[in-house]
């Protein structure tokens, strides 16, 4: 066996021993190009100082390189793989690259309203966006930016960790509800469970522990069947002693309640206004479209770069390919330009308004119209057992200012759950 110097044949002393053990055995020798050992006691002697020297020198290199990769670290410098929505900046720290990070924004605000995986992955790929490596979104690519605590502006490295060393694409707020959502793996368990639609999936949560009630079905002894939602603590047969809830019933008395305390004149004006803020911002925001056409400008020159290749000559199938790829890019970008450049708010506030005020004349008992409630309007919904007092409900609403209603058991005597 030939091998170039002695300490490319093994990384330590002791994998070297035991490796050319087995080659002797083997009656296998082992030759060095640049580093030719005599035949003699003496050249054992020599290969194995030289053995030590290049050990040393490997773990020495090692240690430097790992203190100066820290060094970088402590000084908040860029290093790995970019995660979408971030770029290398002048200064080698972090950048938010716009395009990115609305596609990471539109990730973590789809997956806190309840959109399945499979919904938000559709999205993305049908807007044209792509993963940090240019490829179309999976579920796994989901999976990886939802737990990056990066978008909340943590930066680490081995045994360094620094908060608000990051421009920050993601709220706290926003990131905590994310995360516990995928903790409690709710909304594939809870939407799962039953063909029966749980509306209140992912919104309903157990006041004493703090738990997602998951929705459950149940059969009686005549057959009947029951739907209900369980803390999920308690399912798992720990501590929490929460009674479950009828389904039917809680979810009418939620969007009940919220109808008459959200849906009032005022707060449908209030809610129009600055809706219309929200939009009117988003237009004046020109940063995703600067982004969209710097790629376009880096594509363009990927193209030119090809064809002046292939002018000289230097032609294959992989060529061919990767030219059809970056034209294929520079349709996508094209299309996201034009939408950008067009884009207008589609929405006025007397749409709004009107759009509110249909929500106040729809059915309670109706499905659809539920669900049009809870998804649009409702941001959680606890429960608490208030012994012989009966039920404490707070419900928490997707609206700014005063957002949050209390339901005590006097309230609901005329619709208390059936027995």
């Amino acid at each position: 066996m030939i091998m170039y110097t002695l300490d490319r044949f093994a990384r330590n002393r002791y994998d070297s021993a035991i490796y050319k053990a087995k080659l002797k055995k083997n009656g296998v020798r082992v030759f060095y190009a640049k580093q030719p050992m005599p035949d003699t006691p003496e050249g054992i002697i020599l290969e194995s100082v030289l053995e030590g020297y290049a050990e040393y020198y490997s773990e020495n290199l090692a240690r430097s390189i790992k203190r100066g990769l820290k060094e970088n670290a402590l000084h908040k410098i860029a290093m790995g793989s970019l995660a979408l929505g971030y770029k290398i900046g002048e200064n080698r720290q972090y950048e938010i690259e716009p395009v990115g990070a609305k596609a990471v924004q539109a990730i973590f605000t789809m997956y806190a309203e309840g959109k399945s995986q499979t919904e938000i992955v559709d999205w993305l790929n049908n807007n044209g966006f792509k993963t940090s490596r240019g490829n179309s979104f999976n579920k796994n690519s989901l999976g990886r930016i939802l737990r990056n605590d990066k978008y909340i502006g943590v930066y680490r490295y081995d045994d360094v960790t620094i908060e608000d060393a990051i421009p920050s694409i993601i709220d706290k707020p926003l990131f905590d509800k994310v995360q516990s959502l995928l903790h409690h793996n709710f909304a594939s368990r809870a939407r799962n469970k039953a063909k029966e639609d749980y509306l209140l999936s992912t919104k309903l949560f157990c006041g004493h522990c703090g738990s997602p009630m998951i929705g459950e079905s149940g059969t009686s002894k005549t057959g009947r069947m029951y739907y209900y939602y369980k803390c999920a603590k308690r399912k798992r047969g720990k501590s929490c002693e929460k009674k479950v809830e009828k389904k039917d019933w809680i979810e009418e008395l939620v969007v009940r309640y919220t109808v008459s305390h959200v849906l009032t004149d005022e707060n449908i004006e209030l809610i129009a206004t600055r809706a219309m803020e929200l939009i009117e911002k988003d237009l004046q925001d020109t940063s995703v479209l600067i982004g969209l056409q710097g790629l376009l400008k880096d594509t363009n020159k990927k193209i030119k770069n090809l064809m002046a290749a292939i002018e000289q000559g230097i032609i294959t199938s992989t060529t061919k390919e990767r030219l059809e790829e970056l034209e294929q890019e520079r349709l996508n970008i094209e299309g996201q330009i034009a939408r950008e450049e067009m884009k207008k708010p589609l929405l006025s506030k007397e749409r709004i308004v009107y759009w509110l005020t249909s929500f106040k004349s729809g059915d309670i008992k109706d499905v659809e119209y539920q669900r049009r409630i809870i998804d649009t309007l409702v941001n959680s919904v606890f429960v608490y057992d208030n012994g012989d007092k009966g039920r404490r409900i707070v419900l928490t609403f997707n609206v700014s200012g005063n957002n949050t209603l209390t339901i005590e058991s006097s309230d609901i005597e005329g619709i208390a759950p059936p027995k």
